[in-house]
């Protein structure tokens, strides 16, 4: 049974010539009122066929309609002598540049500017596409003479028409033809057939015949007359159901003050030609800072195209929102790239034809690697800004093609953009990004009050009998294979992944955790407050076990990890803020980008001795919040306080030696810096490790990375 708005309405005829039938108003029109998809193959088109079909096309975009049109290039024969003589893929261009020129020249003189409109905005809404079909082979010199219609509806309803009409007015006063072939009737074999051959044309997949589609740069000639006169019919809709709409100009949001540190950061950048890092301390404004530099650069332009380049699809969402405070209205680039590369292309087409003032697309490091995102950036014109966030994340060797040389201005951010035993990556992080503009480091602004002091305590965790055992098994085959580290690297890696993981999975941790937690939870009922706002970080593949026995404990705790859904995620974090629940555990997911600045105590059980990891989790922690005056961080520290006569004094020193490096880190800006040290004093001076008690990890790596090079010197 036919359906409303279907091609079904219309009776179909199996031929239709001219001398009967209006071929445009009593059939096409019909047609293109009903379809949303309309794909025409045709040896001449003009524009000026639009006014023929007006009253289905206005039908046909309403119902949000996407067409395809091939033909025969619009040349004259100098232009072809001209094009003869250029190469292969030169030709091609001069072949697309020449028609479209001709098409609007041709239009320009016949005063012909509401078709004009019309055309270009069909092609700037996306409802338009075309390209241009050139014979070669034993057919090169002939023409692409194929006359073909085929229409669908939203209900799969398919007509495929063949005859001899093309697409211009002329033809309309000619005596034409047409076969029709219905998809619900005997026809529908013809009508597959039909929808097979043009596929294959659009797609280039005849050998003789070469299809030329148009590039950005001739789209961009023709959407530019939309600037000149209005959109002809009603704005097609969009998601959501509103109608298109420019972008605003972005514009500073008031309570978004520059701080006099991200000021001098700002005008650094400017002074290093638009290029570097901004290294500072988490939570301290680098977002901020970045924004208010590419809102700088707009102002100084009156135009721009930032592309925001971020390492996970949650942080998307966050600096879409700080984004939009500014005034910029993002696009979102990241899964499936069916759901954003055609408004994304879209909009860089009209901020290249400088339709719209700015552009904004936030992606992921891993979306934007990948070759669909990088040939549409690739398009875009200056000024063009790219912003990465958390380059460090950037500098793998996956990951460095997200970073276009397309883009003249560049910022990076990150309080930590070295890369961990990875000189490479690091040098071409700062290859490409430039020289750090300002490093702002946390005990300069805890200072300045941009963060929250905090106190650092020391859990001493020791291991078992069997992790003893284990330990000292593990260390034995790592010695013997090091002597050949280069042929053992990958038996190597994998015994040092385990040996960590012993570390980090320790059994009296989650005991220790659970003793703590109830002192510090009876400590807060004594003094009339309530035990909540607090963070479990958690070695991989134990969050679980932890959140048990919280629970056990009659608390409210939330698993935070990588795969709770994004909408989720916001969920837990403001029932976190309200105290609707008491604290999360975690395992590396809020370690970059995730703001949990209610966060009053840490219980750090995760044994990293990467400095980002500790460094963004301290981060995390420090964030300012009302009411909050300090922080309080307990780190799980394996070691051998009650172990070293069974560990013996060489391994019971790696083992120290291992962990050192954060403790100086976290403890050196700590307020109880000496109490913390005082803790351990004693089995670090027996151990003969008190000068690392001030060495933060950069320092130590450094001393290993030139030990390396003396022994190499040496040899």
């Amino acid at each position: 049974m036919a359906t409303q708005y279907s091609l079904q309405d219309v009776p179909i005829k199996n031929t239709y010539s001219s001398l009967e039938t209006d071929l445009v108003d009593e059939l096409v029109v019909p047609l293109l009122q009903r379809a949303v998809q309309y794909d025409r193959g045709v040896g001449f088109f003009t524009s000026g066929w639009l006014k023929e079909a007006a009253k289905g096309l206005l039908s046909f975009v309403k119902h949000n309609g996407k067409a395809r049109i091939i033909t025969s290039p619009n040349l004259s024969e100098q232009d072809w002598q001209t094009i003869k003589v250029a190469d292969e893929q030169r030709q091609g261009q001069m072949i697309v540049a020449g028609s479209i020129e001709n098409a609007l020249s041709d239009l320009k003189k016949k005063l012909e500017y509401d078709t004009l409109a019309a055309l270009a905005w069909l092609i700037r809404d996306g409802i338009l596409e075309f390209c241009f079909a050139i014979p070669q082979g034993n057919l090169a010199g002939g023409i692409f003479h194929s006359k073909l219609s085929i229409f669908i509806d939203p209900y799969g309803n398919g007509v495929a028409l063949h005859g001899s009409q093309n697409d211009s007015v002329q033809a309309s006063l000619n005596e034409e033809s047409y076969s029709a072939f219905c998809s619900w009737n005997e026809g529908v074999k013809w009508f597959d057939e039909h929808c097979y051959r043009f596929n294959q044309i659009w797609n280039n997949l005849f050998p003789k015949l070469r299809v030329l589609k148009v590039p950005e740069v001739e789209k961009e000639k023709l959407i530019r007359y939309t600037k000149e006169y209005p959109r002809p019919y009603p704005a097609p809709s969009v998601e959501g159901g509103s109608t298109a709409a420019l972008p605003p100009v972005p514009s500073l949001h008031p309570v978004k003050t520059p701080r006099d540190y991200q000021k001098k950061a700002i005008a650094k950048w400017e002074e290093q030609g638009r290029r570097g890092i901004f290294e500072m301390a988490t939570g301290t404004g680098k977002t901020i800072t970045a924004i208010l530099a590419a809102v700088n650069v707009f102002q100084q332009e009156g135009s721009l195209a930032l592309v925001v380049l971020v390492p996970y699809k949650h942080l998307v969402d966050q600096w879409i929102e700080e984004l939009r405070g500014f005034g910029f209205l993002p696009i979102p680039c990241y899964e499936s790239i069916n759901t954003w590369k055609k408004v994304a292309a879209n909009s860089i087409r009209e901020v290249n034809a400088r339709l719209v003032s700015n552009l904004c697309l936030v992606s992921t490091h891993q979306t934007a690697s990948m070759e669909p995102f990088r040939k549409m950036i690739s398009r875009l014109h200056s000024p063009f800004l790219l912003l990465g966030d958390e380059i460090h994340e950037l500098g793998a060797a996956h990951y460095r093609k997200a970073l276009s040389e397309h883009a003249p201005w560049r910022i990076g951010l990150s309080a930590t953009p070295d890369r961990w035993y990875d000189e490479e990556g690091t040098s071409f992080l700062r290859t490409y990004f430039g020289e750090t503009v300002i490093k702002y480091e946390l005990d300069q602004a805890i200072k300045d009050k941009a963060l929250t002091p905090y106190q650092y305590y020391l859990e001493k965790i020791d291991f078992n009998t069997e992790e003893i055992a284990e330990y000292l098994r593990l260390s034995k085959l790592i010695a013997q294979l090091s002597t050949d580290a280069e042929k053992n690297q990958t038996r190597l890696e994998d015994l040092l992944r385990r040996r960590a993981d012993l570390i980090g999975k320790a059994a009296n941790k989650i005991p220790r955790l659970l003793a703590i937690v109830q002192a510090h939870r009876k400590a807060c009922e004594v003094e009339g407050e309530k035990y909540q706002h607090i963070l479990v970080y958690c070695n991989k593949g134990t969050h679980r076990e932890v959140l048990t026995a919280m629970a056990g404990l009659g608390l409210r705790m939330h698993e935070f990890v990588h795969d709770v859904p994004l909408v989720e995620r916001r969920k837990i974090l403001d029932a976190f803020s309200k105290g609707e629940i008491d604290g999360l555990v975690a395992i590396r997911c809020l370690d970059q980008g995730v703001d949990v600045p209610a966060t009053r105590r840490a219980y750090i059980l995760a044994s990293s001795t990467n400095p980002r990891e500790f460094v963004q989790r301290r981060g995390r922690i420090l964030r300012k919040a009302e009411g909050k005056q300090f922080a309080q961080i307990y780190d799980f520290l394996v070691g051998p306080w009650n172990t070293t006569e069974v560990l013996s004094n060489e391994s019971a020193r790696g083992l120290l030696l291992r962990e050192l490096p954060r403790f100086a880190e976290v403890s050196l800006d700590a307020i109880n810096s000496q109490e913390a040290r005082n803790a351990i004093w004693y089995t670090v001076m027996d151990l003969d490790l008190v000068a690392y008690l001030r060495k933060r990890p950069w320092e130590v790596y450094q001393e290993m990375q030139q030990r390396k090079l003396d022994q190499n010197y040496e040899r």
